[in-house]
């Protein structure tokens, strides 16, 4: 099942479910297949994703059975026929958003594919440790909102990465158990500024916070995809283009820490929380290495598959 949040014209952005060539308003669906809207009253069961995610697997099953019954054709068309809600949204229509665009926390690995690890370092040693930066929720925008190019800066380069969303919390969580702390995973890209702070200073540290912190840096979406999509996710191939020219190509697989050991020692400093975002890092191709920084105009497209 994959999940979105939309804004449909000047309406009030919601949760919706992507099935076939449509966008569902999961709210007025649920609320169809269960008869309970009221004349006259629009109801959200949640807000975001975020509220969804939180109510767990009540949550998901409700969501199961509008998916179903969209399969069915057997949704109450009487109640949609008395004006209680639009269900069905073309997405070339509506404004897709960010699946999780306040998201509790959003953590992102650094150097975590061996050949990223070259391309900027020169080096093939690996992290004893993964390495981590936080992101704040004013960099997160939409899988079509533009990226802000800072007035400082001249080298703005591009990281696409698969994202691992937590749908139940957890702290201190074992390895073998991390993957039932997973709701599923979305794409983002982690927009750095090379130029600006991606300088060592003279105790050779890197300040990663005013490289890959600033406003619109966490671009992400389309979509939620929840993890029973999804048989092994270190097998998907991630992918990026710059106005149409291929930079980045590579498999999760190729990642120094898999998912499991990544949940599992972060978990150990920190409670992971249904809405988090957890980055697991990207591969080689970044223009760190190609020198083909991104600029003004500039169209790239991130694209995950399996």
């Amino acid at each position: 099942m994959k999940l979105a949040m939309f804004k449909p014209g000047r309406e009030k952005s919601r949760p919706g479910i992507l099935w076939k060539e449509k966008i569902a308003d999961l709210n007025a669906a649920c609320l169809s297949l269960e008869k309970q809207r009221s004349e006259g009253k629009t109801e959200f069961l949640w807000e975001d994703l975020i509220d969804f995610l939180e109510e767990g697997e009540r949550a998901e099953r409700r969501a199961r059975l509008a998916l179903a019954a969209f399969e069915k054709g057997s949704l109450d068309r009487g109640a949609l026929a008395k004006g209680r809600g639009k269900i069905f949204f073309d997405p070339a229509k509506v404004r897709l958003l960010a699946p999780l665009s306040k998201p509790p926390k959003i953590l992102c690995l650094a150097r975590n594919y061996v050949s990223h690890v070259q391309e900027v370092t020169g080096s093939v040693a690996r992290p004893p440790d993964p390495l981590l930066f936080m992101k704040p929720t004013t960099a997160v925008i939409g899988p079509d909102d533009a990226i802000v190019v800072p007035p400082f800066c001249r080298k703005l380069d591009h990281e696409v990465e698969l994202a691992v969303v937590i749908g139940r919390p957890g702290r201190f969580i074992p390895e073998d158990a991390a993957m039932n702390h997973v709701a599923g995973y979305t794409i983002l890209n982690d927009v750095s500024d090379r130029d600006y702070t991606g300088k060592k200073d003279s105790h050779r540290l890197i300040n990663w916070f005013f490289m890959k912190g600033q406003d619109t840096f966490a671009p992400m979406g389309p979509c939620l995809v929840l993890k029973d999509e999804i048989s092994d996710p270190h097998k998907l191939r991630l992918r990026l283009w710059v106005n149409g020219q291929l930079r980045q190509d590579s498999e999760g697989e190729k990642m120094i820490f898999k998912i499991p050991q990544i949940l599992s020692r972060v978990s150990q400093f920190v409670t992971l929380k249904p809405g988090d975002i957890v980055s697991t890092g990207t591969p080689v191709g970044t223009s760190f290495s190609t020198k083909q920084y991104l600029k003004a105009g500039d169209v790239v497209e991130c694209e995950i598959e399996g």
